[in-house]
C-alpha cells in the first residue's frame, strides 16, 4: 500500500501487480485523482451556464441559446488544417463535410442544445483582452481567481463518487472539505481589495461577511450528522447509511428524523448563500454594485470566478446527497449493485450520484429564475435569526433522541468497508425520533395559525389587491 487511497493502491497494484512501481503508480494517481478533475469536474462550468440559459429559457417561455450554431468553429478549423489549399478548394471540402449524413443531423441538433453559444463564449472569454487597473495590486488581483479556484475543486478531493472511487480517503474527511472550501472566503476578499476599486471591495466585504455568516449553520449541520453517524469520513457516512435488503433508503439519514429533514433544509439554503445565487447574491448585484468584487474582472480572469461558482454548487449537490441521501447508493437494491464487478458497480454508482446532484442543480436554477433578491441586511438575518436557530434545536434533537436510543447493534459490512456499530432505536428512540419532534411542529403550526391566522401577514401584504389611488 502506497498510502494514497484505496482506488490509487487497488488500481496500482492490477496494473503492476503486489510491487507496483512508480510508473504504476504515477498512471493510477492520474487516473483516480487528476482525470476526475480534469475531464468532470472542469467542464462543469461551462456546461452548467448552458444549462441554466437552457432552463432560464424554459421558465420565461423564450429561445434559448440557440442561435449559434458550430458551423463557424468547424470552418475555422477546416481554414486552420487546409490553408495550403486555395480558399475555393477550402469551402468545397467545408461543404462536403457538412453534406455527410451523420454531420448534417447533428449540426441542427447541437444548435437546439446550445453548444455553438458554448464554443462562442469559450472564444469570446479566451480572446478578451486581461485587463489590470493601474491602481490595483497586481499580485494580490491576479492570484485571486487561482485562489477560488483551488477552495472550489480540492473539497472533490474527499468525495466519494462511487464505492471504488475515492480520491483520497481519509478519517476526517468532511472537516477538510470544509476546511479547503474556506480558501474562497479568502479569494473573494482579495479580489475585491486587489482591484482597487471602492465597489469591488464593498462587494467582496459584503461576500465575505455573508459566506462566514453562512458557514455557521452548515458547520452545525454537518456535525449533527457527524454525531449521529459517529464518523468524520465521508465514505464512512455514506456506509453508516446502507441497510441491506430492498429498500436501501430506509438508512438514509434525511428519514431518520424530521430533525435530519430541517437540516437538510438548513444546510441546502446556506450552501445556497455559500454560492451567492439567487436570491442570496447581493455581494454582486449588477444592479447595486456593478458585479461586485469581481467588477474589474476580465476575460479568462473572470471566467475562473464563474467556473468557481458552477463547480461549488455542484459540490453543494454532491454534500448534500453524500450526508442525507445516502450519497452514491441507490434507493432500491443496492445490496446488489455493490456486489457487481467494479467496472459496472462504478458506473452505476456515478450515474445515480450525478442523478441526485442533478436534483440539486435543477433546484437551484428553479429558485434563480423564481424568487427575489434579498437586501443584504435580509440575508444576514435569515442566517443568524432563523437558521442558526433551526440548526442549534435540530442539532438538540438529534442528541437527544441519540440519548433515548442509547443501545447500538452491529451494522452490516458494506462492499469492501468493514461493518460498524450502529445505533439500534427502540421504542423510547422511535418516539424521540418521530413522534415528538411531529407533535411539537404541529404544535408550533397551530400557534402561529392562532397568532396569525391562516395567512402570514407577509403573505397577505404581498397578495393582497391595492386600494384605488392608493399604495397597496
Amino acid at each position: 500500500m502506497n498510502g494514497l487511497g484505496y482506488s490509487v493502491d487497488a488500481l496500482a497494484q492490477w496494473l503492476g501487480g503486489p510491487e507496483a512501481g512508480w510508473l504504476a503508480i504515477a498512471i493510477a494517481v492520474l487516473l483516480v485523482q487528476v482525470a476526475p478533475l480534469l475531464l468532470a469536474v472542469f467542464p462543469l462550468a461551462a456546461v452548467g451556464q448552458i444549462f441554466e440559459r437552457k432552463i432560464a429559457a424554459a421558465i420565461q417561455r423564450r429561445h434559448g441559446p440557440n442561435s449559434a450554431g458550430l458551423e463557424g468553429p468547424l470552418l475555422l478549423t477546416f481554414r486552420l488544417a487546409f490553408c495550403f489549399l486555395p480558399r475555393a478548394r477550402q469551402d468545397r471540402l467545408f461543404a462536403g463535410f457538412c453534406r455527410l449524413p451523420m454531420i448534417r443531423s447533428l449540426l441542427p441538433l447541437a444548435r437546439r442544445l446550445g453548444l455553438g453559444q458554448l464554443a462562442a463564449d469559450g472564444v469570446k472569454m479566451l480572446g478578451k483582452q486581461d485587463i489590470v487597473p493601474r491602481s490595483a495590486d497586481g499580485v494580490v488581483f491576479r492570484l485571486a481567481p487561482y485562489v477560488a479556484l483551488c477552495g472550489a475543486f480540492l473539497p472533490f478531493c474527499v468525495l466519494p463518487f462511487a464505492h471504488h472511487v475515492v480520491m483520497l480517503e481519509s478519517d476526517v474527511s468532511v472537516l477538510w472539505a470544509i476546511a479547503v472550501s474556506g480558501l474562497t472566503v479568502m479569494a473573494l476578499k482579495m479580489a475585491g481589495w486587489g482591484s482597487g476599486n471602492k465597489w469591488s471591495l464593498l462587494g467582496g466585504m459584503r461576500a465575505v461577511a455573508q459566506m462566514v455568516s453562512y458557514e455557521i449553520p452548515i458547520g452545525l449541520c454537518v456535525a449533527a450528522v457527524v454525531l449521529w453517524c459517529g464518523t468524520m469520513d465521508l465514505h464512512g457516512i455514506v456506509a453508516q447509511q446502507y441497510r441491506p435488503g430492498v429498500l436501501t433508503l430506509t438508512g438514509w439519514n434525511l428519514l431518520q428524523s424530521p430533525f435530519f429533514a430541517v437540516l437538510a433544509g438548513v444546510f441546502f439554503f446556506a450552501g445556497l448563500a455559500e454560492c451567492q445565487r439567487t436570491p442570496f447574491d447581493m455581494a454582486e448585484a449588477e444592479s447595486e454594485l456593478v458585479s461586485g468584487f469581481n467588477t474589474e474582472y476580465s476575460g479568462l480572469r473572470w471566467g475562473m470566478f464563474a467556473m468557481a461558482e458552477y463547480a461549488e454548487m455542484v459540490l453543494i449537490g454532491a454534500l448534500f446527497a453524500t450526508l442525507f441521501l445516502g450519497g452514491y447508493q441507490s434507493p432500491i437494491g443496492e445490496q446488489w449493485i455493490v456486489g457487481l464487478h467494479p467496472l459496472p458497480a462504478t458506473l452505476l454508482h456515478v450515474l445515480i450520484l450525478g442523478s441526485k446532484v442533478l436534483l440539486s442543480y435543477l433546484t437551484m436554477m428553479w429558485i434563480r429564475w423564481t424568487l427575489p433578491r434579498y437586501r443584504v441586511d435580509q440575508v444576514m438575518r435569515l442566517c443568524w435569526l432563523t437558521l442558526v436557530p433551526l440548526a442549534l434545536v435540530a442539532l438538540l434533537g438529534v442528541a437527544l433522541t441519540m440519548l433515548a436510543i442509547g443501545g447500538v447493534a452491529d451494522g452490516a459490512a458494506y462492499g469492501r468497508l468493514a461493518a460498524r456499530a450502529q445505533l439500534a432505536p427502540g421504542l423510547l428512540g422511535w418516539l424521540f425520533a418521530w413522534a415528538i419532534p411531529v407533535a411539537g411542529g404541529w404544535l408550533l403550526i397551530r400557534a402561529a395559525r392562532a397568532r396569525h391566522g391562516q395567512r402570514h401577514p407577509a403573505l397577505l401584504q404581498l397578495t393582497q389587491t391595492p386600494r384605488p389611488g392608493g399604495h397597496g
